[in-house]
């Protein structure tokens, strides 16, 4: 059975498919993107005036998506270049980064009309940050330590 590829491909301008995954060291193929349902689902919930924060966005296939929301901001420590749409804009660092020294710099953002996402990121420090700094969040990671309950 041959892979499928993953739905979003139709949907992005081909001349960045090129660009983006054709770089050296991208870790994207035609049949996997990202997770791109889990972010599909979203879109269709979060209100079209919400600023996406996408925390961990590696290579942003998935900002696609969210293309007539106010704006996204895809936030990785890739220097690799990204999908862009007209309301996207990349920062280059770390989830704790952006937190705590970028984010209290917007002053001006509104928090009440910002959505961050955090899906699939293992560090879990930045999962924590994420989830203590927005109201209005998503944060999935599918695997955590499982410690065996010892007996004495």
């Amino acid at each position: 059975m041959k892979d499928k590829p993953d739905k979003l491909l139709k949907y992005l301008p081909k001349d960045q498919v090129i660009s983006v995954m054709g770089q050296d060291m991208c870790e994207l193929d035609y049949t996997f993107l990202g997770f791109t349902e889990i972010y599909e689902h979203l879109a269709k919930i979060i209100p079209v005036q919400f600023t996406i924060i996408d925390f961990g966005c590696y290579l942003a296939p998935q900002s696609y998506y969210f293309r007539k929301h106010k704006g996204y901001i895809g936030v990785d420590t890739t220097k690799l270049r990204r999908f862009k749409f007209e309301n996207t804009s990349h920062i280059a660092g770390t989830i704790q980064t952006f937190i705590q020294d970028i984010l209290p710099a917007c002053g001006s953002t509104n928090l009440d009309k910002t959505f961050a996402i955090c899906s699939y990121v293992p560090d879990e420090e930045a999962r924590r940050l994420v989830k203590e700094s927005y109201k209005n969040i998503f944060v999935f990671y599918p695997f955590s330590e499982f410690t065996p309950l010892v007996r004495k």
